[in-house]
């Protein structure tokens, strides 16, 4: 993604803020939450292979189908 950004400065030259279109801006918000939900899926996934190892290992007991569901 190209950004068209334009810097604020004060007045002895130094970068104080960022501009850029609002187009651009609601493209990075959305691209932004995209990253969020995967890597939300992806600590999911990693949280379950841990419980998997933990059940396989004796660790843990393993739930039924039923118990799960009513997790829900």
């Amino acid at each position: 993604m190209t950004f068209h950004l334009q810097y604020v400065m004060d007045s002895n030259g130094k970068p104080t803020a960022v501009q850029l279109p609002m187009k651009e801006w609601v493209a990075l918000q959305k691209e932004l939450e995209k990253s969020k939900q995967k890597q939300s899926f992806l600590a999911g996934l990693e949280e379950a292979a841990k419980e998997v190892k933990a059940i396989e290992s004796g660790k843990i007991k393993g739930k039924t189908l039923d118990q799960l569901l009513d997790e829900l």
